[in-house]
């Protein structure tokens, strides 16, 4: 729409018919022109009356104002600038005048500092000449403190100076003291072997001059002393030793190089439990007087870090591990020496930690024993025995391995092979447990899990070696065998060790935690060490439970043939349910059955046998309803001998094992339930189930009616197959509806 029409409808929309007036259309006209006189008056920016003019003139006079500021801006910012400029040199002056002040007060302190060590390294000096030793140790431990002061200031030279200054008179009040401390121990009659401390009592002053000897050597230690380890082995760090400790230590250390290094006959490579025995002993016989007379000085000064005891304990396992360190090599090239030198070693660590505290924090010898060639050879040496002592366990030439133990339970039934094995992991697990690292407890592990399933494939082998009867065979003992080691395996999976284990092995392998998987008889937990052992082992159990079951149901199979074959649908006589007998065929398929159930249940655990029992209840019930039920057709009588046979001797055979054993048995106690109703109960039953088929719903009773004469597992189908077998309903031929 254009502009001209736009104006000629708003024209007609206003005035209407008023435009076909002339005159109107003139008036119309003027009054227009007007109106737009007086907006384009408003709309003038030179007018100040209206709103526009005086915004426009507002706005001119606000830039000028602005303009105005922003000129007086620069002017100030060009004065601030030149006044900054005259301050800067102010500044810098000032500036230089601090540093030369900051230097001159710097001086005067290196020099105060310069002339109080001086000052204190006279006096040193002098108090050493005097043997004042109390004083020497503590000017000794101001200049410490100084020295801790100036840890800032390593690079200068009043630092190194100082340090050695601390380092001279260190090693002279070092040696100095330690001379007096070794003359205070000799008057103790140190160290205390061959039981000399109860021959003589030592006296009161040599007891507290050897305290403050030993407070003395405490407060001289040098700065970070404490944070030095030492290098004992190229892959063996220890914790360093205080003074004290060490002048402790030295005589015993005398004594062990004497009968360990040299050519006495207690140097032996074969015997290395004497020197490990030398140790435990020097602890024991020494710790109750470090407790008494150098923990309390250590507290004292306190030093509550420090533990006296706990040091020289290290300290002559130190003696130990060198010992180690240098035997293990040779003991390499025999074997029983290599191994009965590891579990000397092990036996003595187990020791140290058990009844003297030794600190968790040290390696000890194990770190010897976790180097990697020896570790490697120690790896070698346990799979080497341990297989070798398989072998032993499952030889046949000795004993039976898979006899029960003596002092066995019913439960479990646990064979000698079982036990010996299982005794032979713990020993191993006994070994490893306490080595630091857990990448070689896990390697350690993973010849435990090879050991077993090696041990699975044994049983595997001798299983299928056997020949004959299976039941008289050694296959129950052997299945036994595995689930003893399955519960024995379930429990250690639980324990906290092997929890452990479980843990790094995932983080190793980056694998979740959980771990969904399912065993249908142990019902073991999935996040264990052990979980794919014991899966395997399962298996093979149950393969075993299912050879045995199997075995006796084809027994019992191939004494059935009579039995199933008789003429059930021509048996007549008096229908007395209380003087029947068990049918004469039946007879020799029971006693099979009766034999094996009972020489199952005194070879398996009880509960191998309940899980065997089932499956032969439930195969057998399976058996009997299609090779007999199925196959037949049943007179009132057969009927009532057929329950009779079921309820009063086969249900009696499981009866010693179960309260309900018909529960075991459904399709042979419904199929008896509907061949024994009464006829016209029978024939109306069958019709009405043939009537109501295809019926849903309420309408659909078939069920409940079913479950009034006892049926409830069976469909109306097979309902009306089972009354079909009946000769009363149906004559000479079977009728399918």
């Amino acid at each position: 729409m254009t502009d001209s029409t736009k104006t000629l409808a708003y024209l007609q929309s206003r005035y209407g018919n008023e435009l076909l007036d002339p005159e109107k259309c003139n008036s119309i006209y003027d009054s227009l022109l007007k109106k737009r006189e007086t907006i384009l008056e408003k709309l003038n920016v030179e007018n100040e009356e209206f709103p526009v003019g005086k915004v426009v003139c507002y706005t001119e006079e606000t830039r000028k104002t602005f303009e105005e500021i922003y000129e007086r801006s620069k002017e100030l910012i060009k004065a601030i600038e030149e006044e900054l400029d005259c301050v800067d040199e102010v500044r810098k002056q000032f500036q230089s005048h601090f540093n030369e002040l900051n230097g001159l007060q710097s001086l005067k302190q290196y020099i105060l500092v310069m002339q109080k060590l001086e000052y204190l390294n006279v006096q040193l000096e002098h108090e050493y000449k005097h043997k004042d030793f109390e004083k020497c140790v503590t000017i000794f431990a101001n200049l410490s403190e100084i020295c801790w002061n100036l840890t800032s200031l390593k690079t200068s030279h009043l630092y190194r100076l100082l340090i050695d200054m601390l380092n001279y008179w260190y090693d002279i009040l070092r040696n100095k003291l330690s001379e007096h401390f070794e003359d205070a121990l000799k008057t103790l009659k140190w160290p205390f072997v061959n039981a000399n401390l109860s021959l003589e009592t030592p006296s009161q002053n040599t007891i507290e001059k050897l305290k403050l000897l030993t407070e003395y050597l405490f407060q001289i230690e040098l700065p970070n002393e404490n944070d030095v380890t030492v290098l004992l082995t190229p892959l063996i760090d220890i914790s360093h030793l205080s003074v004290p400790i060490r002048l402790l230590i030295k005589p015993l250390r005398k004594r062990f190089i004497y009968h360990f290094y040299s050519s006495q006959q207690t140097n032996r490579n074969d015997k290395p439990e004497w020197y490990f025995t030398q140790i435990l002993t020097w602890i024991r016989d020494h710790g109750e007087f470090i407790q008494k007379n150098i923990q309390p000085v250590v507290d004292k000064l306190g030093y509550y870090h420090i533990d006296a005891e706990g040091e020289f304990t290290v300290g002559l396992v130190q003696l130990a591990v060198e010992k180690l360190h240098a035997e293990l090599p040779k003991a390499q090239y025999d074997d029983f020496t290599f191994s009965h030198t590891v579990d000397e070693a092990l036996s003595f660590d187990k020791e140290l930690r058990d009844s003297y505290n030794y600190p968790i924090t040290q390696t000890g010898v194990l770190g010897v024993l976790t180097q990697a060639q020896v570790f490697i050879k120690w790896m070698t040496m346990e799979k080497k025995f341990a297989t070798e002592k398989m072998d032993n366990i499952l030889s046949f030439t000795t004993s039976e391995p898979f006899a029960p133990l003596t002092s066995n339970t019913e439960e479990l039934k646990v064979t000698v092979c079982a036990d010996a094995f299982m005794t032979l992991l713990k020993r191993i697990t006994d070994r490893y447990e306490s080595l630091p690292q857990p990448g070689h407890r896990l390697q350690f592990l993973q010849l435990q899990l090879e050991l077993l399933d090696d041990f699975r494939v044994r049983l595997i082998q001798i299983a299928n070696a056997e020949e004959g009867n299976v039941i008289e065979s050694r296959v129950p003992m052997i299945a036994n065998t595995l689930f003893y080691m399955e519960n024995v395996l379930i429990d250690w999976g639980s324990m906290l060790f092997y929890l452990n284990l479980f843990y790094h092995k995932m983080q190793l392998e980056n694998t979740p935690l959980l771990i969904e998987t399912s065993n249908q008889t142990v019902g073991y937990e999935a996040e264990s060490v052990f979980a794919e052992t014991l899966s395997l082992y399962g298996h093979m159990r149950q393969d075993l439970l299912s050879t045995l079951s199997e075995h006796v149901l084809t027994e019992v199979k191939n004494k059935s043939d009579n039995y199933r074959r008789d003429s059930w649908s021509k048996m007549k006589f008096k229908n007395d349910f209380k003087t029947l007998s068990l049918t004469p065929s039946a007879c020799p398929m029971f006693e099979v059955l009766a034999k094996r159930l009972h020489k199952l249940q005194k070879t398996l655990a009880t509960k191998l046998f309940s899980l065997v029992w089932k499956s032969i209840a439930q195969q057998l019930d399976t058996f009997l309803f299609e090779d007999l039920i199925l196959e037949n057709r049943f007179s009132e009588s057969g009927a009532l001998q057929i329950k009779y046979d079921v309820q009063r001797n086969l249900f009696a055979l499981f009866s010693e094992f179960t309260e309900r054993p018909a529960s075991h048995f459904t399709q042979l106690t419904e199929s008896i339930n509907l061949l024994n109703l009464s006829k016209g109960s029978a024939i109306l039953l069958r019709e009405t189930l043939l009537q109501l088929e295809g019926a849903t719903g309420v309408e659909d009773t078939r069920g409940k009616m079913l479950e009034d004469v006892g049926v409830v597992n069976f469909t109306p189908k097979m309902a009306v197959t089972i009354l079909n077998h009946r000769t009363d309903i149906t004559v000479d031929r079977l009728v399918f509806d």
